[in-house]
C-alpha cells in the first residue's frame, strides 16, 4: 500500500490507474461501541486483542476500507494531546494496513458545549451561546484543531484515505427548535444584505410578512413561525437556501484548511441523506464542485415509514408519509437510493459514497429478520451502482457491547434495563458469527473488483495523470422544483420523485436527476438541452423560480420532449409562493379556453359515476376535491395501457387542497390520450401537443398516480407507466434497456404482485 487514492477531474476515486470503489464498513471496536470512546483502558483491553481478527475478516469479505468513528476524548485533555490515544490509533492503522484496509478518521462529536471546547482547546469558552462555526471564527478554528493532530500525524500515510467532520448545522440537537441566540441576528443581516430594505423583502413575499415586522430583526425565523419551513411560509425557502449555502461555504473552508495540512488525502462532507421525517432542515443540497467527497447517510426508512413516530410540530404543515408493509417489500427503497445518489453525482460531480445499514425491531424502520437486512442492503447497493456511485460504508461491522442486539437474553430476564439501540445491526453479530448479509457483501466485493479492472491512459482520456472513466449520463432528466425540495414539503416531494424514478426504471430508463436550482446556482438552458426527455418529478408543477418556465419553453421549442404534471395552466408561484402570470406555462400547457373541446366523452355525462354523494364534498384520506379520479384511455391508445379504465384512489396533489386541473379547451394540435370521467362529462387527464420542434405531454392530475396514495407508497404497479413510455418514444430515447438493467427485475418482483389490476 504505497500510493494514495486520488480523485479524477470528473469526480471518481482512482488508484494505480484504475477506478477505485470505497467498499467499506463502519468500525468503532466492540466495547463500548456506538460512537463512544473505545480507546479507554477498559475498552482497549477488550478491543485490541480482536483487531487483527476483525480486519482480517474484512479483507476476507473483500472490503478495502473501514471508517473509524472517534471521539475527542481519545486525543485531547484540556487542550493537550493524549499520547496514549495516538499510540493506539497507530496500532489500529497498522493492523488495518497489514490486511490491505484503508481507513477514514471520522472525528466527533459536535463542539457545542463548554466542556467539549475546553477538552480540545484548553481554553475557557467566552462566546456565550454562539455555537455556530459559520459565524464564529473561534469555534471554526476549534473544528480545525479537532482534526489537525490526526492529519499532521498521518498526512504521509496512504493507508489513511482521509478525514471526516460534520462542521455545522443551524440547530442544536434534532428538534430544530432550540435556536442559538445569535442566529436571528445573522438571519436579519442576511436579509438586509440580500433585499436592502424591508419594503423590498415585503414585496418579494407578496406584500405581507408574518408578524408585520418593522425591522429586519423582527422577521421570524422558521422555528418561530406558525408555518415553520413549509410551503405556507414565504420565507421558508429563503431560510433554507441561506442555511445550505452558508454551511456549504463553511465546510469548503474546513476542507481547504485541512488540505493545506494533508493535500494527498480525502476530506469527506457528511450529508444526512433523505431526512424526510426529521424536524431539522439540513442535508442534501451541496454546491457544485465546491466540496471534496460526499458521505451520504442513507436511511432507507426515511422516505416512508411503516408507522408514525414521535409527533414533531412540523407535521401540522406537511404530514408524515407512512406505508403498511415491511421495508424490504418496498420498491421505494431502491428508487430513492438511486435518485439521491444520482442527484449528488450529477450536481456535486465528486465522489459519492452511501453509508447505510439495517436495525431490526423498530416499527418505524420496518425490518424484522437478518434475511430482510440482506434484502435491504442488496437494494441499496444495487441502486448505488446503477446511479454510478462510488461505493458504500456498511453500518456497521459488528453488534457492539452497548447494542440491544447484544443483550437479547438479558432483555428477557430484565426487560426494564435499557441498552443503547445502536445505529444498526452489524455484518457480524455479537457472538462473532456472520449474518446472511455477509454472503451479499462478498458478491458485491467481487462486482466492485470487476468494475475496477479497466485502466485508462492519459492518451486515451486526456484528463490528467490519473486517467478517468466516463461519467454515467442519460438522455432523460428527472427534474424537481428546488423551492419544493428546500422546505418541509420534501416529505412529499422525495417519495414522489422516487416513485416517478421507479416508473422510469420499469420502462428501462435510468434517468439523471437534478433540481431546478442548486443553492443559488440555477439550472442552465445548456444543461436542459443535453437531454432528449425531461420529466418534471413534482407531484404537480406549482412553484419554481420565475424564469424556469421560459427555459423549459425554449427547450421544447428547440426540439425537446417535456412531461409536465400541470397545476395552473396560466400561472405559477415563485420560490416565495407568490403567484405570477406565466405566458411560458400557458404555452407549455396547451390550454386554449377558446380552443377545441372535442375528446371522447366530452359531450356526455359519466353514467357509471359510482358515488351516491357529491365527490367534491366526500371526506376521505385524499384531496378534498375530486378525491378519486375515474379515468379511461382513448381508443387509439388502448394498446399502450394494460387497463382501459380505472377507478383510482389517488394521493392528494399538495397540502393546500388543490383540485384536478380542469381544462376549458385545447390548442388545435393537441391529442387527448386519456380522460378523467366526472358527472358532467370527461376532462382531459393526459394529452400531448407540439410546441415549436418539440412535444409536451401534460398530466392534469398528479405524479402521485405512480405512488397510489399517500399512505401506501410506490406500490410498483405499472398501469400508468405507458404515460412515460409514450413520452420516451416521442423523444427517441436511445438508452432505454428493458431487459438488461434493473427494469425487468423491478417489474417482475413488484409490478404484478402487490396490487391487483
Amino acid at each position: 500500500m504505497k500510493n494514495f487514492v486520488t480523485i479524477t477531474p470528473n469526480g471518481q476515486f482512482a488508484l494505480d490507474g484504475r477506478r477505485w470503489y470505497c467498499n467499506s464498513t463502519i468500525y468503532f471496536g466492540h466495547h463500548p461501541g456506538a460512537m463512544r470512546d473505545w480507546f479507554t483502558d477498559e475498552s482497549w483491553a477488550i478491543n485490541a486483542p480482536v483487531l487483527d481478527r476483525d480486519f482480517g475478516r474484512m479483507a476476507a469479505l473483500g472490503l478495502n476500507h473501514a471508517a473509524l468513528f472517534l471521539t475527542n476524548a481519545m486525543f485531547f485533555d484540556a487542550g493537550k494531546p493524549v499520547q496514549k490515544g495516538y499510540d493506539r490509533m497507530d496500532q489500529v492503522i497498522a493492523t488495518a494496513k497489514k490486511h490491505g484496509i484503508r481507513v477514514t478518521l471520522f472525528c466527533g462529536p459536535f463542539i457545542d458545549n463548554e466542556a467539549e471546547y475546553f477538552r480540545i482547546t484548553g481554553r475557557k469558552w467566552e462566546h456565550d451561546n454562539r455555537w455556530l462555526p459559520s459565524f464564529n471564527p473561534v469555534l471554526f478554528d476549534a473544528y480545525v484543531t479537532q482534526t489537525r493532530g490526526l492529519a499532521e500525524r498521518y498526512r504521509n500515510e496512504p493507508a489513511v484515505l482521509g478525514y471526516g467532520d460534520r462542521i455545522d448545522r443551524f440547530h442544536k440537537g434534532f428538534d430544530n427548535v432550540s435556536i442559538p441566540f445569535n442566529l436571528k441576528e445573522e438571519w436579519a443581516a442576511h436579509l438586509k444584505r440580500k433585499f436592502g430594505s424591508l419594503a423590498e423583502l415585503r414585496a418579494a413575499c407578496g406584500g405581507k410578512i408574518e408578524g408585520d415586522p418593522k425591522d429586519f430583526h423582527e422577521v421570524l425565523l422558521p422555528q418561530e413561525s406558525k408555518f415553520n419551513g413549509s410551503l405556507q411560509n414565504p420565507l421558508g425557502y429563503e431560510y433554507i437556501l441561506w442555511q445550505k449555502k452558508t454551511i456549504g461555504d463553511t465546510q469548503a473552508q474546513w476542507d481547504a484548511a485541512m488540505m493545506k495540512i494533508a493535500p494527498q488525502q480525502v476530506m469527506w462532507t457528511p450529508f444526512e441523506g433523505n431526512t424526510n421525517t426529521w424536524a431539522m432542515i439540513d442535508g442534501f443540497s451541496p454546491e457544485t464542485k465546491k466540496l471534496h467527497a460526499i458521505w451520504m447517510e442513507y436511511y432507507y426508512f426515511e422516505v416512508t415509514r411503516v408507522g408514525p413516530v414521535q409527533p414533531f410540530d412540523e407535521w401540522a404543515h406537511t404530514t408524515e408519509i407512512i406505508h403498511r408493509r415491511l421495508s424490504h417489500q418496498l420498491p421505494v427503497i431502491y428508487n430513492s437510493a438511486y435518485m439521491m445518489t444520482r442527484y449528488l453525482k450529477r450536481s456535486v460531480q465528486q465522489p459519492v459514497v452511501i453509508c447505510h445499514g439495517v436495525q431490526l425491531g423498530y416499527r418505524c424502520q420496518g425490518a424484522e429478520t437478518p434475511e430482510q437486512q440482506a434484502a435491504l442492503v442488496d437494494r441499496v447497493n444495487a441502486a448505488c451502482l446503477a446511479a454510478d456511485g462510488d461505493g458504500w460504508h456498511y453500518w456497521n461491522w459488528t453488534d457492539d457491547w452497548e447494542s440491544s442486539e447484544a443483550h437479547k437474553a438479558a432483555q428477557k430476564k430484565t426487560p426494564t434495563d435499557f441498552y443503547w439501540n445502536g445505529e444498526s445491526m452489524g455484518l457480524y453479530d455479537h457472538d462473532d458469527d456472520p449474518r446472511p448479509v455477509t454472503a451479499l457483501v462478498s458478491m458485491y466485493s467481487r462486482e466492485l473488483a470487476r468494475r475496477s479492472g479497466g485502466t485508462r491512459s492519459v492518451a486515451s482520456t486526456g484528463v490528467g495523470h490519473d486517467g478517468a472513466w466516463p461519467s454515467k449520463t442519460s438522455d432523460v432528466l428527472l427534474l424537481s422544483s428546488a423551492p419544493r425540495n428546500y422546505n418541509l414539503f420534501r416529505r412529499l416531494a422525495y417519495p414522489t420523485v422516487a416513485a416517478v424514478s421507479g416508473a422510469l426504471t420499469r420502462c428501462g430508463i435510468e434517468a439523471d436527476y437534478l433540481w431546478t436550482a442548486q443553492n443559488d446556482i440555477q439550472i442552465t438552458p445548456e444543461t436542459l438541452a443535453a437531454y432528449r426527455l425531461i420529466v418534471i418529478a413534482d407531484n404537480m408543477y406549482e412553484r419554481d423560480h420565475r424564469d424556469l418556465p421560459d427555459k423549459l419553453l425554449r427547450y421544447v421549442e428547440s426540439g425537446g420532449t417535456l412531461y409536465l404534471p400541470l397545476d395552473r395552466w396560466d400561472s405559477l408561484k415563485d420560490e416565495h409562493g407568490v403567484k405570477f402570470d406565466s405566458p411560458a406555462i400557458r404555452k407549455l400547457s396547451g390550454v386554449d379556453p377558446a380552443g377545441k373541446k372535442t375528446w371522447p366523452g366530452a359531450d356526455r355525462p359519466c353514467q357509471n359515476w359510482p358515488f351516491g354523494s357529491n365527490p367534491a364534498h366526500e371526506p376521505n384520506l385524499d384531496a378534498q376535491a375530486f378525491p378519486r379520479l375515474i379515468w379511461g384511455i382513448c381508443p387509439e391508445f388502448r394498446h399502450r395501457s394494460p387497463v382501459a379504465s380505472k377507478v383510482a384512489l389517488l394521493a392528494f396533489r399538495s397540502t393546500d387542497g388543490d383540485t384536478f386541473t380542469v381544462v376549458p379547451g385545447l390548442v388545435e394540435n393537441a391529442e387527448v390520450i386519456a380522460v378523467g370521467k366526472f358527472p358532467a362529462g370527461s376532462v382531459p387527464f393526459l394529452y400531448r401537443h407540439k410546441v415549436g420542434k418539440g412535444t409536451v405531454y401534460v398530466n392534469t392530475w398528479t405524479n402521485n398516480i405512480f405512488r397510489d396514495h399517500d399512505a401506501q407508497i410506490d406500490y410498483g404497479g405499472w398501469e400508468y407507466d405507458f404515460i412515460l413510455d409514450l413520452a420516451a418514444e416521442t423523444a427517441g430515447v436511445q438508452q432505454a434497456n428493458v431487459t438488461g438493467g434493473a427494469a425487468l427485475w423491478l417489474r417482475n418482483t413488484w409490478g404484478y404482485f402487490w396490487k391487483q389490476m
